[in-house]
């Protein structure tokens, strides 16, 4: 009997203690993103001490490799979004850095220096305007930079890419005041002087050119710049473009250069004429980069994009290992590299790109980079939160579930009516085993949206599994 009594209480001491354990008050909302963020913290002091290591080794590969993991717990880190751009510049991964650059400056990193690095790729794009602008607030910011001669020389070809003629000219006069047998200065303000339609001066820098460095003779502007001046436009665009295939067909590129270009001083943004002088340009690009591909996307200003050309333009490219003109990637053995977007897209259109990748279940580290950039376009949009929940949870750690919660959460702070977002926190509850959170929020989910059948699915298994450890308890 007395044993009886004692088993008896030890069943009662048990059946206590479970309903004690049962009746143990979940962590508010509040206090799991309290959690999650010391967790994320103690991840970031680890992945910052293995950063600075492989800066102070310059190991460019393993300090992007820790940058993607810092930016992934602190997506609106400017400093690593900086840093990782250096290093995709160092790399030769120009897409990415440019990438990088803006959303260091999205997120509100202030550095001067990032200026002037985004400049010189932009240059490397062709895009003229961005890196006139760029070098403009690079100098805003740095005021004694511009009296250094090499950078006037840099932001003088961003003018005259960006067809900023009179500031062209400034900046190589200041080159050319500075220093002495500057040879290409000359050249390029000749170029802006013709422009400019101030001949005079411009045959003037020509000729002093050539006689400080004679190679600049054979430069097709310096050939044709006569010829192209003077021409008096007796014949229809059609014949100017008959004669350039001609020049062509012989393998006269040069030649070919100059009829095209004699018919668009004629006929300006004429197509074809447009495309024989690019496929002539082409055969140069080594000595003519920059000009070849300012015009390419003069062409597609006038245009739009061609896909026979713009195929052409990325062949060439492709050889010197620039910046594509299409945004693919030439460095196929970097395992993050992929083809990006065009720059300053609408948020919507960063999360499509995002969708895309999340489908393919692939380099989603990608598809969280254009997340983020929507995100911090449009801060009080649910959708990012919402999409970058959805890749988070497919990364399928610990850790990244708990921010795939967060952001879940956060969506259905902007948008208390998102069954997604409901049916992501539901979900993550059941794997942690709270089955009356789970519970609360695909209960949720399902009146949000009747047809939700993937929360409705997983609100069965909650309730029969609640039902189960009920008669369990029993």
């Amino acid at each position: 009997m007395h044993i009886r009594n004692i088993l008896v209480g030890m069943v009662c001491l048990w059946c206590i203690a479970v309903k004690t354990v049962a009746q143990t008050p979940t962590l508010s909302d509040a206090e799991k993103e309290k959690a999650i963020q010391t967790q994320v913290q103690r991840y970031l002091l680890k992945y910052k001490q293995d950063l600075n290591n492989a800066l102070d080794r310059n190991d460019f590969a393993a300090a992007i490799s820790h940058l993607n993991h810092i930016i992934l717990y602190e997506p609106n880190n400017g400093q690593a979004l900086y840093l990782r751009a250096r290093g995709f510049e160092n790399m030769g991964l120009y897409e990415r850095a440019i990438f990088d650059y803006d959303n260091a400056q999205r997120a509100g990193y202030k550095e001067p220096q990032l200026y002037y690095f985004l400049a010189r790729l932009e240059i490397k794009a062709g895009l003229g305007e961005e890196s006139f602008y760029s070098f403009n607030e690079f100098f805003q910011e740095q005021p004694g930079m511009a009296t250094k001669k090499e950078l006037r020389y840099e932001r003088g070809i961003a003018a005259k890419m960006a067809k900023e003629y009179k500031a062209c000219v400034e900046d190589m006069s200041f080159v050319i005041d500075e220093g002495k047998d500057e040879a290409d200065a000359y050249f390029n303000r000749a170029i802006c002087f013709s422009e400019l339609d101030i001949l005079k001066e411009a045959k003037k820098d020509f000729h002093e050119a050539v006689r400080i460095k004679p190679a600049l003779k054979d430069h097709w502007y310096y050939i044709t710049y006569d010829r192209i001046y003077k021409n008096s436009c007796k014949q229809t665009a059609a014949q100017y473009l008959t004669a350039a295939q001609k020049q062509m067909a012989k393998g006269d590129y040069f030649d070919a250069f100059i009829e095209a270009q004699l018919g668009l001083k004629c006929y300006p943004g004429d197509r074809a004429l447009m495309i024989k002088q690019l496929e002539a340009m082409l055969t140069q690009i080594d000595l003519y980069y920059d000009e070849t591909i300012v015009f390419y996307q003069e062409f597609v200003k006038k245009h739009g994009a061609d896909e026979v050309v713009q195929a052409m333009m990325d062949k060439a490219l492709a050889k010197r290992k620039q910046i594509t003109v299409s945004d693919k990637s030439y460095v196929a053995d970097y395992v993050n590299e992929t083809p990006l977007p065009e720059r300053f897209r609408k948020p919507g259109e960063y999360l499509k790109l995002a969708e895309d990748k999340l489908q393919q279940k692939a380099d989603l580290s990608v598809a969280l980079d254009y997340c983020n950039t929507a995100i911090r376009i449009d801060p009080k949009s649910p959708d990012g939160f919402l999409v970058r929940a959805r890749i988070l949870y497919a990364m399928n750690k610990p850790l990244e579930t708990a921010m795939a919660w967060k952001d879940a959460t956060q969506a259905t702070k902007i948008n208390p009516k998102l069954s997604e977002a409901w049916t992501i926190r539901g979900m993550i509850a059941y794997q942690e085993n709270n089955l009356n959170a789970a519970l609360a929020d695909l209960t949720k989910a399902v009146e949000c949206r009747k047809d939700n059948a993937e929360a409705a699915k997983a609100l069965a298994k909650v309730q029969d599994k609640l039902g189960a450890k009920t008669d369990n308890n029993q």
